[in-house]
């Protein structure tokens, strides 16, 4: 009877520890939600945060961009650029007249030339350049064809294959 006795104490202490496994496991899961869900909670605010301080980084670089546009663009306006654009337009023009009148021939009046007496002087010399005639001193231009040995087949046989074709 006293190892009865003893085998149903240990089965109910067996028992008793199962039971006290299976809270402390159930702690353990129900602990592990809430840490998880905590994590879950935590890394979705952090994405939050790194949006806001992306947002907030750009918003103050296109804040300091306007700024500096403004900086530039304050000492300008259109009218200022259009007077600007007249007077380069201005300037060129006079540099365009500067270079024609260094251009011109210095010492020579156009106005002293006779057309007539210029159109006489190229009569003049057209008429003696008809008495050099070249044409009949040159050699005359083969008319047949000049290439020889195999060229001169291989051309024949590409002619022929693509009169064939």
């Amino acid at each position: 009877m006293k190892n009865k006795v003893k085998g149903r104490i240990s089965d109910l202490i067996g028992v008793s520890v199962a039971l006290q496994a299976l809270q402390r496991k159930k702690r353990y899961e129900k602990q592990l939600q809430q840490v998880d869900g905590a994590l879950t909670t935590l890394e979705a605010q952090r994405d939050v945060l790194e949006n806001a301080n992306t947002n907030t980084l750009a918003l103050d670089s296109m804040q300091r961009a306007s700024k500096a546009l403004k900086a530039v663009h304050k000492d300008i306006d259109v009218d200022k650029v259009d007077q600007i654009l007249e007077d380069l337009a201005e300037q060129r023009e006079v540099s365009d007249e500067k270079a024609d009148a260094i251009g011109q021939p210095v010492g020579f009046n156009d106005g002293d030339l006779d057309e007539d007496e210029l159109e006489r002087e190229l009569e003049e010399l057209t008429e003696g350049l008809e008495e050099f005639s070249v044409e009949e001193d040159l050699p005359s231009v083969p008319v047949n064809d000049v290439r020889i040995g195999e060229k001169k087949g291989k051309e024949k046989e590409k002619r022929k294959v693509l009169a064939a074709s």
